[in-house]
C-alpha cells in the first residue's frame, strides 16, 4: 500500500467493519483526514481514523480502512526467525511512483532481533535515496515458498549515512498489536480466520491405505463445504468471538482459540452436522440451533482423550440438553472412540454428587441420568471408524450424493 508518500502493508481485522494497515508514523499526514492510502493500482481507499501508541519513539502507527476482503496476509513472529535468515523488504520507493512496476521487493538478511526491534542487511546496500518512500513498507520470511510478515520498516539503522551500510531497522508486529490493543480495536486476524474457504485445502484428510478409494468421497465433502461457505456460513473469527474459551476443554491458554487445527476441525464439525441434519445452509441461526444438541471441544493436551473425562462431562453438563453429543478433538495420534466396555458410571459417581454435601453424600439420580445420557466421541477416533475402516467400501459407492448418504449413514452409528 501507499500511505502518502511512504508505504504501508494491508492486514485482517477481526472484524468486517475495517481492515487496516500498517506503516511508520513519520509518514503520517498533520492531521488524520489528510491521509492518503492508495492500492499499488492507484485506487484510492477510505481512510476512517489513525491509531498511535503512548510511546513517542516508537515509529509506528495503524491506519483504519475500509473493509477489503480477502486479505491473503500471514504472519511469522521475529523472535522466531532463524539466525541470519533470508527476508524481502517490500514498499515503494519514491524515484519509481510513476514507472510501471512502482512495488519494489529488495533482498536481504536479518543483522539482529532485539525484543520488538529487526535491524536488516539489504544487498547491495542501495543508497537511502534509492529506498526513499519505502518507510512502511513490510519485511517478509519466505518459508515453504509462502511470504510471511514479519515487521515494518521505519528507517535506516544509523543517522550517519557513512555508517548505514544499506541496514535499515523495522519494528515488529507486536508494537503494532500493542497500538490496536491500546486503542480497544479488533485484534488483527491470521488468515485462516478470516473465511472458512481459507482452511478447506486441509478438511477431511484420510490416511487409508489407497488415497484413490476415497477420492470420491473427498471431491463431495469439498463441494458441499464450498455450498455451505457460499450460503452464509459466518466467518471463524466472528464465531470465535462469540464462544470464545466454550471452544475449549483441559489445560488450555487464551490464545488456544486461535489454533488452526481447532478451526479445520471446526470446519470439519460444522459439515458433519449439515450432513446428519439434511440441511444446505450453516449459517448462523443454524450454528445456534447446535448449541444444545452438539458441542465441538478442542484440547490442545495430546494425552489420551479419556483421561479427560470428567472435565469433558461437567463442559457437557453446562453446555447441552439430555442426550447432547460432544465431539473432542486434540492433537493426540490415533484417538480412539470409547472403549465398549469403559465404567463411564465411575467417572460419574465422581461428579454427580448432591451439591454442598460431604465426600460420602449419596449420588443425585437426576444428575446421575443426565450425565450417561451425553454422547462422547473424538473425531479422529470417528474418521478412522466412520471413513478409514471402510475405505473400500466408499471405492464401491457411485460419485456425488451417494458418497455422502454413505458417510451419513456410518456416522449414524455413533452420533445422531
Amino acid at each position: 500500500m501507499i500511505v502518502n508518500e511512504g508505504s504501508g502493508v494491508l492486514v485482517n481485522a477481526m472484524t468486517q467493519d475495517y481492515s487496516y494497515v500498517l506503516t511508520a508514523k513519520h509518514v503520517l499526514a498533520e492531521s488524520d483526514s489528510e491521509n492518503i492510502v492508495t492500492n499499488q493500482y492507484g485506487n484510492s481507499l477510505r481512510v476512517y481514523g489513525v491509531l498511535v501508541g503512548q510511546e513517542e519513539h516508537c515509529d509506528c502507527a495503524v491506519i483504519k480502512i475500509e473493509y477489503v476482503p480477502a486479505v491473503a496476509q500471514q504472519s511469522f513472529p521475529a523472535i522466531a526467525l532463524p539466525n541470519l535468515a533470508s527476508l524481502k523488504f517490500v514498499g515503494f520507493p519514491g524515484t519509481e511512483r510513476q514507472s510501471s512496476t512502482p512495488l519494489k521487493i529488495y533482498d536481504g538478511h536479518v543483522t539482529d532481533v532485539r525484543g520488538e526491534l529487526i535491524s536488516f542487511t539489504i544487498e547491495g546496500s542501495p543508497a537511502k535515496t534509492a529506498i526513499d518512500g519505502m518507510s512502511g513498507g513490510g519485511m517478509y520470511y519466505i518459508f515453504n515458498e509462502y511470504p510471511f510478515l514479519v515487521g515494518v520498516e521505519f528507517g535506516m539503522d544509523s543517522i550517519r549515512q557513512d555508517l548505514q551500510y544499506g541496514r535499515i531497522q523495522c519494528q515488529s508486529l507486536i508494537s503494532f498489536e500493542k497500538i490496536i490493543n491500546l486503542n480497544s480495536a479488533a485484534p488483527m486476524v491470521p488468515v485462516y480466520l478470516e473465511c472458512f474457504s481459507r482452511l478447506k485445502e486441509y478438511i477431511f484428510y484420510f490416511n487409508v491405505v489407497d488415497q484413490n478409494r476415497v477420492l470420491n468421497l473427498k471431491n463431495a465433502l469439498n463441494t458441499f463445504a464450498d455450498e455451505l461457505i457460499d450460503q452464509g456460513m459466518p466467518p471463524p473469527f466472528e464465531l470465535m468471538s462469540k464462544y470464545k474459551a466454550d471452544l475449549l476443554v483441559g489445560p488450555y491458554q487464551v490464545d488456544d482459540v486461535k489454533n488452526k487445527d481447532l478451526w479445520v476441525a471446526y470446519f470439519e464439525f460444522l459439515i458433519i452436522c449439515a450432513i446428519l441434519d439434511n440441511v444446505s445452509i450453516a449459517d448462523g441461526s443454524y450454528i445456534e440451533s447446535l448449541e444444545r444438541r452438539r458441542r465441538f471441544l478442542y484440547t490442545p493436551d495430546g494425552s489420551n482423550w479419556v483421561g479427560k473425562l470428567d472435565v469433558i462431562l461437567k463442559v457437557a453438563r453446562k453446555l447441552l440438553d439430555k442426550n447432547g453429543i460432544v465431539i473432542v478433538t486434540s492433537p493426540e495420534n490415533g484417538a480412539e472412540l470409547l472403549p465398549d466396555d469403559f465404567e463411564v458410571d465411575r467417572v460419574i459417581r465422581n461428579i454427580a454428587r448432591i451439591a454442598n454435601s460431604g465426600p460420602l453424600a449419596p449420588i443425585d439420580q437426576v444428575e446421575q441420568e443426565m450425565y450417561k445420557s451425553f454422547v462422547l466421541t473424538h473425531l479422529e477416533g470417528l474418521r478412522k471408524k466412520c471413513v478409514i475402516n471402510k475405505e473400500r467400501v466408499y471405492a464401491e459407492v457411485e460419485a456425488g450424493l451417494d458418497q455422502l448418504q454413505t458417510f451419513k449413514e456410518s456416522f449414524n452409528e455413533f452420533i445422531k
